[in-house]
């Protein structure tokens, strides 16, 4: 996308998001999955954190997919603006250590990034049939963040293509382009 159209974007703009491929994505025992991909393109100083979960339709966090290492382990307590919505839910300050492990990793390189939902909690329990959101919010420089957000009916009918809502804080167009070409799909085999 251009400058110009990141400027003329208002605080809330439904996407149209192309089909997914699942040529190398694992599937559970159910065949059904949720996958999200997009284009991260690293930038310096106070940017690249992002975090990515799930939550039910009471806004409940349900499972998060990947933070992070710098935000999780510590990093939000002197970098605030290092995806607050997720560590507020979340609560990264009391989670343990190998709980934490297990949701984070190294700032990714350069290129696209591809991340899938089984359709567990953080507990690796079932969820139950309903509707669920995921969010992939991202600090692109300071207070600058993105948060999409996209919604389905785990149980339900797979989609090729879910329309995902963005929402921009503090715009800036430095590294802007942090995370593009999003894609996600529900997979129901």
């Amino acid at each position: 996308m251009r400058t110009g159209l990141f400027s003329a974007i208002s605080m809330l703009v439904c996407i149209g998001i192309q089909g997914c491929s699942s040529s190398y994505a694992k599937e559970n025992h159910t065949g059904e999955r949720l996958e999200i991909s997009f284009r991260f393109q690293r930038g310096g100083i106070a940017s690249s954190q992002y975090a990515i979960w799930i939550e039910d339709e009471t806004g409940k966090l349900v499972r998060t997919l990947y933070v992070t290492s710098f935000t999780a382990k510590g990093g939000y307590e002197y970098r605030k603006d290092a995806v607050p919505v997720w560590v507020s839910k979340a609560k990264p300050q009391v989670l343990s250590s190998a709980q934490i492990d297990a949701i984070t990793g190294a700032t990714p390189r350069n290129g696209v990034v591809t991340y899938q939902w089984d359709g567990t909690d953080d507990n690796g329990n079932r969820v139950p049939v309903g509707t669920y959101r995921f969010f992939i919010e991202g600090t692109l420089y300071w207070e600058n963040r993105v948060v999409y957000t996209g919604k389905l009916e785990w149980g339900g009918k797979g989609q090729d293509s879910i329309p995902v809502k963005v929402q921009r804080f503090h715009s800036s167009q430095t590294n802007e382009y942090m995370i593009t070409d999003l894609k996600a799909c529900h997979i129901k085999n």
